[in-house]
């Protein structure tokens, strides 16, 4: 037996011994890099001073952006950008929780320019984030090991675990388990802005390149299995959710939203498909913004925010707001300082958390200090990350059900951030 199947079979009997019932996480991959310093924006007298001043021609106006009634544990204050106005809300009513500064490390940053910079690229840092580790190359995602744990547990073996609402892609791969991909139409720009790279098609060239970096004599093997679960997932699902019951709950036509809603009807077919853990996976393209940053944040973000507020209220519809945590991420943030129109690659970058169960209305991680000289700036504006994409995930996989013992199987670089035996959770932001 390998050590992986000798791991997960150690978990099967911790696993079934008292989970909880159905859970599910949403993934939501902005696709492109999204500039998140006009997402969360620093509002205190100094710190508002700082971004101004090193935004230039991308500040936004102080007195244009939405407050959010409580800060970090600095003392110091933040508002969201004027398209988020349903995450505001969301925010404020304890749904949503903000993460600030996370990206890929290698190891914690322990002193002032002790970061080792990664390759700023897309596919690099896309690479890193499916992976779910910074220090090593795998043949498999994070959430694809999750699933892996999860195999043979006797809780569902219709469909697997991952959903894909997007195509293939590294996060959902797994050394034994495979994704559904319910895709519903060729890769195209799913936010209908122009832009020069198609980031979903990225997502599956990096998964076939992580499918033939494996043995050989397998590759042929495991294409012709995601294909076969693929085509029968894609039957077994639309069989059940044929049966689901129209929303009262209106999504917007844009095809962010569609998506979101076939997760909401996947959902809320959870009893007839007989299932009681999925992750879906949801890209969102078009945030490479080197050009046109505030023009086009002011189109993309309040998409976004109506988006995750409507996709909310369909899963209260059904009951299942609180057995589902949605969260974002994107291969990297930007940097604060402009180009000219937009914004360069980055590194660490802020995001978004909500469901029932999230400790919501607060920001964790640390929000770096902006002023020129602050020990995280790279250069340029580029900050290192201050939480790593490890805890971010760890946080995410003990809420849904994996036993610590497992946690460094499912992120193989764990330990140099937090201890999989601590009775504290990696970040505290969900229940």
């Amino acid at each position: 037996m390998s050590g992986s199947a000798t791991l997960i079979g150690d978990a099967q009997a911790e696993i079934s011994a008292g989970a909880p019932g159905y859970r599910a996480l949403v993934c939501i991959s902005l696709g492109g890099g999204a500039d998140s310093f006009n997402m969360l924006v620093p509002t205190d007298a100094s710190s508002y001073r700082d971004y101004a001043k090193r935004r230039g021609d991308l500040a936004l106006n102080h007195n244009e952006l939405l407050p959010l009634r409580r800060g970090d544990s600095e003392g110091r204050s933040y508002a969201l950008h004027y398209g988020m106005r349903e995450v505001h809300e969301l925010y404020s009513a304890g749904k949503v929780a903000l993460l600030a500064n996370a990206g890929p490390l290698q190891g914690p940053v322990r002193r002032p320019g002790s970061a080792r910079m990664p390759d700023l690229s897309h596919s690099d840092l896309i690479a890193r984030w499916h992976h779910g580790t910074a220090d090593r190359r795998s043949h498999s995602g994070w959430a694809g090991r999750v699933a892996d744990v999860l195999a043979d547990c006797g809780w569902q073996d219709r469909i697997p675990t991952n959903i894909s609402m997007s195509g293939r892609n590294v996060m959902q791969l797994g050394a034994c388990s495979a994704a559904a991909n319910l895709q519903s139409s060729p890769y195209q720009q799913r936010s209908g802005l122009p832009a020069g790279v198609d980031f979903s098609y990225v997502n599956e060239q990096l998964a076939e390149r992580a499918i033939s970096a494996g043995r050989p004599g397998g590759v042929r093997r495991k294409t012709r299995l995601l294909d076969k679960i693929e085509t029968e997932s894609r039957l077994i699902v639309e069989d059940a959710v044929a049966d689901t019951p129209e929303f009262k709950t209106r999504f917007a036509p844009d095809s962010f939203s569609t998506d979101l809603e076939q997760v909401a009807r996947i959902i809320a077919a959870r009893s007839r498909l007989g299932v009681r853990r999925q992750m879906f996976f949801v890209h969102f393209d078009g945030w490479d913004h080197h050009h046109k940053l505030l023009e086009n944040q002011a189109m993309l973000l309040p998409i976004l925010s109506r988006g995750l507020a409507v996709f909310r209220d369909a899963l209260i519809e059904h009951d299942a707001f609180d057995d589902v945590t949605t969260f974002t991420i994107s291969e990297f943030g930007r940097s604060l300082e402009s180009n000219g129109s937009g914004s360069d690659h980055g590194w660490g970058g802020h995001h978004i958390v909500m469901g029932g169960a999230v400790h919501g209305g607060r920001i964790y991680g640390h929000y770096p200090h902006l002023a020129n000289g602050s020990p995280l700036d790279i250069g340029g504006g580029v900050f290192a990350p201050t939480t790593s994409t490890e805890e971010y995930f760890a946080e995410l996989a003990l809420w849904f059900g994996i036993p610590a013992s497992q946690l460094q199987y499912v992120l193989p670089n764990i330990s140099a951030f937090y201890s999989p035996s601590s009775n504290v959770p990696p970040l505290g932001f969900l229940a």
